[in-house]
């Protein structure tokens, strides 16, 4: 069954999907640790977690991407390729620059290269989902979904265990820009990628050809075309909920352990020893297997098991709350929430992607996985008052029901589609 991650598209997503997570911890929490050494305030820490703004922005440019061109380098390596390849420049850039500067002296000047390395590296997810949408066939959707998160996971594991430890050896300079050569994998994947096939539009054009006017009423076009087949279907605001009670367990269990855990008395050791390590794996397995289900059972049989296993991690967490501090459920208990994050992720990307189109793949993708990254920012929001308000044991149990309603938005999401098709549901 694992045959179906041994092609070349997929080994290169895999790739990609590395890249692309390698610049997101850099940003978070290995810079986070880089400032507290210099005994940087934790309110000046705090302001930059606005770095990573771009990840939740990236939505606003993706038309763009789908739409013009790069002249002079699009003629050379296709439109795809040239946009990828001056993102991995600039991520290479921003990362050696972000290494390079002294926050002990200008802690605006880093903030500014954070920024920047959160926005290349923005731009390129958005192309590697459009590469992922527009290369693969319907029956390889799963594994192209567990193989870019798969790689993404990886990614953030190097930048953040990786980077810490090349810290302690050398210093920060040399273990960012150590780090950032893990961008030449980048350039070699997207080299060896081929370049997606579809229909040009009047839209797909070099912004340079264009005067003013012009160019102002055809960004707003833009825009416009590539959102708006995807808002006016009729089973969008279904899918809107979906996208909020899908993750909603995943995000509640997610930000809310690791206080849940510390209440409970866990030490930071038994903490990084069970969740990080041993948690990652669970969770890469439970992205392989996701891509398996996907390809074997289809994606709606999935969706159905990623409900009920959310309902179970949540039941799990209330069971460690009676227990309290015991290693053995806590093993039990992180083994089932990250292999269920793992499948679950999968599902999700899979699922979304059928609803994006080319030429506009990038941007609609980018648009409800934006909707996502907004449903995950409301719900930690609130977790957080439940848990102080009303307890952890109503915070999981609450967490689960929404698992319940998963079905009937598949269900609906589905129908409503046949009736615009005019197709049987099947």
């Amino acid at each position: 069954m694992l045959s179906i991650y041994f092609h070349r598209p997929l080994l290169i997503l895999l790739a990609l999907g590395f890249v692309s997570g390698v610049p997101f911890l850099l940003t978070l929490s290995t810079l986070s640790f880089w400032l507290t050494e210099l005994h940087v305030s934790k309110s000046v820490i705090g302001l930059f977690m606005l770095a990573s703004l771009p990840y939740s922005l990236k939505f606003l440019w993706s038309p763009f991407i789908d739409s013009f061109s790069i002249p002079y380098l699009t003629r050379i390596f296709s439109r795809r390729k040239s946009w990828s390849l001056l993102a991995q420049a600039g991520i290479f850039i921003s990362i050696i620059a972000l290494g390079l500067s002294n926050p002990e002296k200008n802690l605006f000047l880093t903030g500014t290269f954070a920024f920047l390395v959160s926005f290349f590296a923005a731009t390129q997810d958005i192309i590697t989902d459009a590469y992922r949408i527009e290369l693969l066939h319907e029956k390889s959707t799963g594994a192209g979904a567990a193989m870019e998160t798969i790689g993404f996971r990886l990614g953030m594991l190097t930048s953040g265990a990786g980077t810490l430890y090349l810290a302690a050896c050398l210093n920060w300079t040399l273990a960012y820009c150590l780090t950032a050569l893990t961008g030449i994998l980048g350039i070699i994947a997207v080299l060896m990628l081929k370049e997606p096939i579809h229909k040009a539009t009047k839209h797909t054009q070099n912004i340079k050809d264009k005067p003013p006017l012009t160019f102002i009423s055809s960004f707003y076009q833009v825009y416009s075309n590539s959102w708006k087949d995807l808002l006016t279907k009729s089973y969008f605001p279904y899918l809107l909920l979906f996208i909020f009670c899908f993750k909603m367990g995943d995000t509640v269990l997610n930000s809310m352990s690791t206080p849940f855990l510390y209440e409970l008395g866990f030490t930071k050791i038994e903490y990084a020893n069970v969740t990080k390590f041993f948690g990652i794996s669970m969770m890469v397995s439970g992205g392989l297997i996701g891509g398996i289900l996907i390809h074997q059972l289809g994606i709606i049989q999935t969706l159905v098991m990623c409900a009920t296993l959310q309902t179970l991690s949540c039941l799990m967490f209330m069971i460690q709350a009676q227990v309290g501090h015991v290693m053995s459920a806590l093993v039990i208990t992180i083994a089932v929430e990250s292999f269920c994050s793992g499948l679950c992720s999968t599902a999700f990307i899979a699922y979304l992607s059928k609803f994006c189109k080319a030429p506009f793949t990038a941007s609609q993708f980018t648009l409800l996985y934006s909707v996502g990254s907004l449903s995950r920012v409301l719900i930690s929001t609130g977790s957080g008052w439940i848990a102080d308000t009303y307890g952890w044991m109503v915070l999981f149990f609450l967490s689960s029901l929404f698992s319940v309603p998963i079905l009937y938005l598949v269900v609906k999401i589905k129908r409503q589609q046949r009736h615009a098709s005019n197709q049987p549901l099947v």
